[in-house]
């Protein structure tokens, strides 16, 4: 029988929760995976996580970090790609296979300019991930967030994955929209290390603002068959964020998801085997 992809939680939605609260959550919702951020991982410290994760039975599934340094900020940058690293042996500690990032923004640099500057500084991370055999991935994100990343639609999101020599996180949210993306997820699934959904209301205007998937706009089952056709076997991540969640209750929400997902992933596989 064809394998049903994990389903992951973003830790967005309980970003602002203390992590025993969060992973007691996690556990009550029937997730397979969780995604951490980096920085609440290291400070809360991995002998603690790691014994806090056994008593509830949950797995981590990925760690994340956004870059936010200037351009020119080479010391700001220098303690981004060394907390990369940190987290990246934390990840490994953890079991987690992924850990994605943004790419920071380009500020005045031309795109091919901040590329270049991207991959050449993210270099030691890159060379750290693969000795501990652990895969980084750069996410695609909405031009409102060029203050953490210049890679705006899937296409550069990919090529940039590509010279850096990693994987994508390909945020559905971000680039539903655009032209070409059956195809190019087709041409390019082996570089998707997450698949990552949430829910859109056509025409909101405010943001963040994520609703639980299958309660808006977005045509996810066909982006999901997308990605299902062409052989994407990994990690699909709900990333759930905005006032809507937080009227409703991270823990609703996100319990909601994960029944919506199975369901999708499992028809998926009939529909396949059929």
């Amino acid at each position: 029988m064809t394998a049903v992809n994990p389903v992951c939680l973003s830790g967005m939605a309980a970003f602002s929760w203390e992590l025993p609260d969060e992973i007691a959550m996690y556990a009550r919702t029937g997730t397979d995976l969780v995604g951490l951020p980096i920085g609440k991982v290291v400070a809360f410290g991995i002998p603690a996580l790691r014994m806090l994760l056994a008593e509830h039975g949950v797995r981590v599934g990925y760690l994340v970090q956004a870059f936010t340094a200037a351009p020119d900020d080479d010391p700001g940058w220098a303690r981004e790609v060394g907390a990369l690293i940190e987290g990246t042996r934390a990840a490994h500690e953890l079991g987690a296979g992924v850990v994605y990032l943004t790419c920071g923004p380009s500020g005045h640099l031309e795109w091919e300019e901040a590329a270049a500057r991207f991959a050449a500084r993210l270099a030691p991370a890159v060379a750290e991930a693969r000795r501990l055999g652990v895969r980084l991935a750069v996410e695609n994100t909405l031009p409102v967030r060029a203050d953490i990343s210049f890679t705006h639609t899937a296409a550069d999101t990919f090529a940039l994955a590509e010279q850096v020599g990693i994987g994508v996180c390909l945020d559905l949210y971000c680039c539903w929209y655009e032209r070409g993306l059956a195809r190019l997820i087709a041409d390019k699934h082996e570089l998707i290390e997450i698949l990552q959904v949430s829910d859109f209301v056509v025409g909101t205007s405010t943001f963040p603002n994520r609703w639980v998937p299958g309660d808006a706009d977005l045509p996810l089952e066909r982006l999901f068959a997308a990605a299902l056709d062409a052989g994407y076997e990994g990690i699909v991540d709900v990333e759930l964020i905005g006032p809507v969640i937080e009227h409703e209750g991270a823990e609703s929400a996100l319990t909601r998801s994960v029944a919506w997902l199975r369901e999708r992933l499992a028809a998926s596989v009939i529909q396949e085997e059929g």
